[in-house]
């Protein structure tokens, strides 16, 4: 096991709390070669000045004066007095060492001036911070993507509810002449169906949300048949409009999804027709080259405001909610 991955164990955390700190080992060094210069320094001196002095006549009697009669006492004081020295610079020493490591601040480690053998470390701790940054960022957008979702499904689920609900009630309460009890059930028969279709999105979405990226089985697919079956579905849509659907190009192979490619394509042609000028006309053209494949889907409706363009793949947007509620769109077609 790793370092890292140890330091979270209870018995690495009293490990690391029983080692001493890197302050009281730097202190530790520099104090042992302090005081063994100084001793070293001041026993050479003291030699030197005792055979300096060995050659003084009556040396003796001059060093007793000098010294007050007692050399060894000299020595010792002098000794003490270079060790406290020794000791003050060491600590001196040490602060000014360690100062650097204890302003590095993890979340920002450039803010101040380092050691170039820190480098190399500092460097992963702010790869490691930027990369945490980003994970939150992510998170905190997916948090707030959830919460919009959920309030949007929860204002387009009571939508048709209220207009059902309604609708039943007035029934329910003889409020409807006999001749129009037609026209409300099939007013609650179509809310019911948005709800349901509304319901199966956000349940396909969910699904698609969770899906692994490697969770797709992946297998030649034949694009332009996938097409043409997309636009077969829509067939009755297609005609309660009067709009012409045309599927055209080469069949052509790609590597993909045939279940995810058909509803994709499903989406961008119903997108079409919905929001088509009735009588219109949508195109589905499959083209192969050498750069790729690529379908194109085209219709001769009102198109879309180029500043809006971007926008239209969000869950829940719609460019007139109005026209929208008139075609029967749930706002998640592009988004799936």
């Amino acid at each position: 096991m790793s370092e890292v991955e140890g330091a979270g164990r209870p018995e690495a955390a009293d490990a690391a709390g029983a080692a001493p700190s890197l302050s009281g080992r730097i202190l530790r060094s520099v104090l042992t070669f302090t005081i063994g210069g100084i001793v070293l320094l001041t026993l050479m001196l003291a030699g030197i000045f005792y055979a300096t002095m060995m050659q003084v006549p009556n040396s003796a009697a001059v060093m007793a004066d000098f010294f007050g009669g007692d050399l060894t006492v000299c020595v010792v004081a002098t000794l003490i007095v270079g060790v406290a020295l020794a000791f003050a610079v060491s600590r001196a020493l040490t602060v000014s060492i360690v100062r650097p490591l204890d302003e590095v601040d993890p979340a920002d480690p450039w803010k101040v001036p380092v050691y170039a053998e820190m480098r190399p470390l500092l460097a992963r701790i702010d790869s490691q911070q930027r990369t945490l940054r980003a994970q939150n960022e992510e998170l905190a957008r997916a948090e707030s993507l959830r919460r919009d979702f959920s309030a949007n499904v929860s204002h387009e689920m009571k939508t048709p509810l209220q207009v059902i609900s309604g609708y039943a009630e007035l029934m329910e309460n003889g409020l409807v002449p006999p001749e129009d009890v037609p026209r409300f059930a099939g007013l609650i028969h179509q809310e019911s169906q948005a709800m349901r279709a509304l319901i199966d999105d956000v349940l396909t979405l969910s699904r698609l949300d969770e899906l692994p990226p490697d969770a797709a089985v992946i297998a030649p697919v034949e694009v332009l048949g996938v097409a043409q079956r997309a636009a077969g579905r829509l067939t009755k849509l297609a005609d309660e409009r009067a709009i012409s659907v045309q599927v055209q190009g080469a069949p052509v192979m790609v590597m993909g999804n045939e279940g995810l490619m058909e509803q994709m394509l499903h989406n961008l042609i119903e997108n079409a027709i919905r929001y088509n000028d009735e009588g219109g006309h949508v195109w589905v053209e499959v083209d192969g080259s050498s750069e790729g494949v690529t379908v194109q889907v085209a219709d001769d409706g009102p198109g879309i405001p180029e500043a809006k363009r971007e926008k239209i793949f969000e869950r829940f947007y719609r460019l007139e909610k109005s026209r929208s509620k008139e075609t029967g769109g749930t706002g998640l077609g592009l988004a799936i």
